[in-house]
């Protein structure tokens, strides 16, 4: 994203409202807060109970029928369970690995089980597309999205009337909906932790400790993505204040950042270990560039892909964290 697009994507967050069009008209996406989320929870409950008049099954019924029908097994919720629980101890234990060579092979581990994990709840999922949950989730979703869409900047004058909107053809829900989420997805989590590490942003971080020196509003007032942006602006702040030995390359890359700050205490350790006459020789798998961001000397040690040819072909965690000292 460019400078100008993060400078827009900050006029936006602050505004509480994006503007778009829609072929030739003008019309305003409100960003939501966490009051619109309850509104969302009761609609889906309208729907739920509605499809539950209809006949349709839920999600328990149609999964004890498949069951029976031997389509779904306790085998494959336990393998969901079993790959949610890998990809959080890997996300856990990431803090006590130092190197980063390292790191980056437990960030492509978690990349991969995260995408394994999304396999296997979207097979889940497909088998239960016609339940009365996923029926609610739907509608809910597309009604939450149609009433983000307003003709004015106050939110008075919807694109839709709760009428139009139940009588709307499916392409025009379908136009709004593809339209919500082109926008949506510029304020991704990590755009907006891209956006607080921008040089022109830093101006903001002294004001970042009460939402009212930074929006002018109470915390239960703010949009989801201005929670967003106050909770990341304090803790990057926080992470530039407490680490002077942050190498440069890696201060605008927020995933870097935020591995570099969970490792500290652990960091701490490997140099109060290998410092001095202890000799950093002794940590295996480092490169060059894990020895220099230690402020290390060089080290002589094999190097990972070494290690994992050892191991059969690739670490494991625990692997990782003994290259690392941890």
């Amino acid at each position: 994203m460019e400078l100008k697009s993060y400078r827009k994507l900050l006029k936006e967050i602050s505004d509480g409202f994006s503007v778009y069009f829609i072929g030739e008209q003008r019309c305003f996406i409100k960003h939501q807060s966490n009051s619109d989320l309850v509104d969302f929870d009761d609609v889906y409950d309208a729907y739920f109970s509605m499809a539950r008049k209809k006949g349709l099954p839920t999600e328990k019924e149609i999964f004890e029928n498949l069951k029976k029908e031997e389509i779904w097994s306790e085998e494959d919720e336990t393998a969901i369970e079993s790959q949610s629980f890998y990809v959080e101890s890997l996300i856990r234990n990431k803090k006590n690995i130092v190197l980063k060579s390292a790191l980056e092979q437990v960030n492509k581990q978690i990349k991969e089980a995260q995408e394994k994990l999304d396999e296997l709840k979207n097979k889940k999922s497909s088998l239960s597309a016609n339940s009365c949950e996923s029926y609610a989730l739907n509608r809910a979703n597309d009604f939450y999205i149609v009433n983000s869409f307003y003709k004015d900047k106050d939110f008075k004058d919807p694109l839709y009337s709760t009428e139009e909107y139940e009588y709307a053809e499916v392409s025009e829900v379908s136009s709004l909906v593809s339209h919500y989420n082109n926008f949506h997805e510029r304020f991704s989590e990590l755009s907006i932790q891209n956006l607080v590490l921008q040089d022109f942003y830093r101006i903001y971080y002294a004001f970042c400790e009460t939402s009212r020196d930074f929006f002018g509003k109470p915390i239960m007032c703010l949009t989801n993505f201005q929670l967003n942006l106050i909770i990341y602006t304090r803790i990057f702040k926080n992470i530039f204040e407490m680490n002077e030995d942050i190498p440069e390359k890696i201060k605008q890359d927020p995933e870097a950042l935020l591995d570099f700050a969970n490792s500290s205490e652990a960091r701490e350790d490997m140099k109060n270990k290998f410092s001095g006459d202890k000799g950093a020789s002794t940590i295996v798998g480092a490169t060059k560039e894990d020895m220099e961001e230690l402020g290390l000397q060089t080290n002589t040690g094999v190097s990972l892909s070494e290690e994992a040819k050892k191991k059969g072909g690739s670490l494991s965690m625990k692997d990782l964290m003994d290259l690392s000292g941890a």
